[in-house]
């Protein structure tokens, strides 16, 4: 039972990381991202509160609204672009803009 108990915790992490990188690419595809670049540091920080994920921030919350607005559990390039205009972590630079300067837009 131990053993089938690790096995599934084990896939279930698996799993999960193989989501949050799938998002990720969606992300650096879109917006061309480079290695080295703050965004490619910010890494899961993009959209979590934390570079190692959990709680989302402003911008993932963005993005998770417009995921349950067309039933999607994928993200993909659209639903980045509709919210490009919006200022999630609202400091006066909408999201596209901030990203384009190489700066996170859910901080």
């Amino acid at each position: 039972m131990k053993r089938l108990l690790a096995v599934c915790s084990t896939l279930g992490i698996f799993a999960t990381a193989m989501a949050l990188s799938t998002f990720s690419k969606v992300f650096h595809d879109k917006y061309d991202v480079k290695a080295g670049s703050n965004l490619a540091k910010a890494a899961c920080s993009v959209c979590h509160v934390k570079a190692s994920g959990g709680k989302l921030n402003a911008y993932g919350k963005d993005l998770q609204n417009v995921m349950k607005d067309e039933k999607s559990k994928k993200l993909t390039a659209a639903m980045l672009a509709k919210v490009e205009n919006l200022d999630s972590d609202k400091d006066g630079t909408k999201n596209g803009d901030e990203i384009k300067k190489d700066s996170n837009p859910g901080l």
